[in-house]
């Protein structure tokens, strides 16, 4: 068997940009408490790169139970009548927060 340096044998990692733009929608989901919540993967991709999907669910932590490792991601491309139905949650403004952190010298 050859040696494939580690990469996937048949096609490429579908990445947040494969999903934009072909109008899928992420849906991230909490193993524990059971949330959905649906995004855009443009405005993922604006935050955590352009990155494969199924590696979304391990960078986010749950709202409600604050825990992340039992997230999912996955793309799904609901129909017209699903979409009516689900509410797509958009990204309103990155923040960026300054710490400031001291160090006593002797």
């Amino acid at each position: 068997m050859p040696d494939i340096d580690g990469r996937q044998k048949r096609g490429g990692a579908w990445t947040l940009g494969n999903a934009h733009d072909i109008g899928q929608l992420v849906l991230v989901r909490c193993g524990l408490c059971n949330v959905k919540r649906w995004y855009q993967p443009s405005d993922l991709r604006e935050i955590f790169g352009d990155i494969e999907v199924e590696l979304v669910g391990g960078k986010m932590s749950c709202e409600r139970c604050g825990k992340n490792d039992c997230m999912h991601a996955e793309t799904q491309n609901p129909t017209a009548r699903e979409r009516q139905g689900i509410r797509v949650r958009r990204l309103a403004e990155i923040r960026t927060v300054r710490r400031i952190v001291w160090r006593d010298e002797a």
